[in-house]
């Protein structure tokens, strides 16, 4: 049987998820190492993976280390201090929530592709996502919060994290939405597939 065009499309926006999925795997093991290059502790880490390595730097350009190993070291490093213990914490678990939905994407990929997409799994999957995406929302506005009373002053309010908050509360609301729609398509298509 011939793929329709909405098959050939869920197809490949299948592989886009499954890459951007790889992506954020990769995205998430480097997330301590981004966290301890802003706060200045990626030249402490360097240094520490150049001893373990028994290297000898002769010079600032003569030496390049490999970012994996800083990357791993920073894992150990990031939770020495608060601030960026908090910081690592909340992108790790924006970025498991991002993993998880687009799991659920993927999976209501493979229903499309399957041509069955009304089923209450995907009803189930786009719940999951919606949770997703207000745990996303609440934890951005505990930061903002939190950022607001501790540097006491409105400048947390300018950052990608507030933009987080109404772009996820209403991704949150758009897959419940979609929940409810498949769930009822759901319904209808075993009443109909009972009644013949």
């Amino acid at each position: 049987m011939e793929k329709t065009g909405v098959q050939k499309l869920a197809g490949v926006l299948k592989m886009l998820v499954v890459g951007m999925m790889v992506l954020n795997v990769i995205a998430l093991l480097f997330v301590p190492w981004l966290v301890t290059s802003a706060d200045g502790l990626r030249l402490f880490l360097e240094e520490r993976v150049l001893h373990l390595l028994r290297i000898q730097p002769y010079g600032e350009d003569d030496i390049v280390i490999p970012i994996i190993f800083v990357a791993l070291a920073s894992w150990g490093e990031v939770w020495q201090d608060t601030v960026c213990a908090l910081y690592t914490l909340f992108l790790l678990i924006c970025g498991v929530c991002c993993f998880v939905i687009l799991k659920q994407a993927k999976g209501i990929l493979n229903t499309i592709l399957e041509g069955m997409p009304f089923q209450m799994a995907n009803a189930r999957s786009m719940r999951r996502a919606a949770v997703c995406c207000w745990i996303i929302t609440g934890m951005a506005a505990v930061r903002l919060i939190g950022e607001l009373i501790w540097l006491k002053n409105t400048a947390p309010i300018y950052t990608y994290n507030t933009l987080f908050i109404p772009v996820f509360l209403m991704g949150g609301l758009l897959f419940l939405v979609m929940s409810a729609l498949f769930r009822q398509a759901a319904e209808l298509k075993e009443d109909q597939d009972l009644t013949i």
